[in-house]
């Protein structure tokens, strides 16, 4: 059964910027902010927005507080993760999602937020994998920015990418899913844990040993996760290390090599 799609936005809503994770760079948040404002959109700040404690943007209970607050407020229409880093999934089981699985609204991230989202999905709802405001500023972003602006005002979105050697033509059709490769593994086994049979699994991942990238695919081969998918989306592998252990094969190779039918 498909997802359900939380309502789209319009000129005049309101949005949650939050952080759940890691702490944030208070400027740079603040400048993807403005350009959320642009959009005609208000923007309610969480209050752990700019708090660190740690590595975190605020204690744990000060980042759920934000969190179930922005879920449950119904002025709220969309919530956009500030950033990603770690610390999401220390705060899910902690979540009262009786509210907003009533009332759904959109939330937006990627990276750690691969969490929330599989929570969301878990759920029975949709989701947008996007970019998040502390991300806006960089270098050729508002191509990100105005896709996430395009998901949430319900403008048609397609996304062209250049060929690459080792794709597989063919065509598919099937829901979206996935995110961070990492934090998929890490929520196999829990009841955030994401549902891949008949979709297009999306793959990303960012500073990681290339064992440790071939260890994280058989876990989701042993664990089922690959055998049914309708098709695979492979996108940015930052900062990917091959160290001391040389694999023979670059970051895509060893995702491809456990894949039932990698030619």
């Amino acid at each position: 059964m498909p997802c359900k799609l939380p309502p789209r936005l319009k000129r005049g809503d309101t949005v949650a910027v939050i952080a759940t994770a890691r702490v944030t760079d208070a400027a740079k948040v603040q400048a993807g902010i403005e350009i959320i404002k642009g959009w005609g959109l208000a923007v309610i700040p969480g209050k752990s927005l700019y708090r660190q404690h740690h590595l975190f943007a605020g204690t744990d209970q000060q980042r759920i507080d934000d969190l179930q607050w922005a879920l449950d407020d119904p002025e709220v229409k969309a919530i956009i993760c500030a950033r990603g880093g770690y610390g999401t999934t220390r705060i899910l089981d902690a979540l009262d999602m009786d509210g907003f699985t009533r009332s759904p609204k959109w939330i937006c991230g990627f990276s750690d937020i691969t969490g929330l989202l599989c929570h969301v999905h878990s759920l029975g709802l949709a989701c947008l994998h996007s970019t998040m405001p502390q991300l806006f500023s960089q270098q050729n972003a508002s191509t990100d920015y105005s896709s996430l602006h395009d998901a949430l005002f319900n403008q048609q979105i397609s996304v062209e990418v250049r060929s690459f050697t080792q794709n597989q033509y063919g065509k598919v059709r099937g829901e979206l899913i996935g995110g961070n490769l990492s934090l998929l593994v890490h929520l196999l086994a829990t009841n955030s844990e994401v549902d891949t049979a008949g979709k297009i699994l999306v793959l990303e991942e960012v500073d990681e040993y290339l064992y440790h990238l071939d260890r994280m695919m058989i876990q989701l081969s042993r664990s089922g996760k690959l055998e049914q998918i309708s098709g695979l989306i492979v996108g940015h592998l930052t900062k990917m290390k091959e160290g001391n252990l040389k694999f023979g094969t670059d970051a895509v190779g060893v995702i491809k090599s456990h894949i039932s039918n990698p030619n």
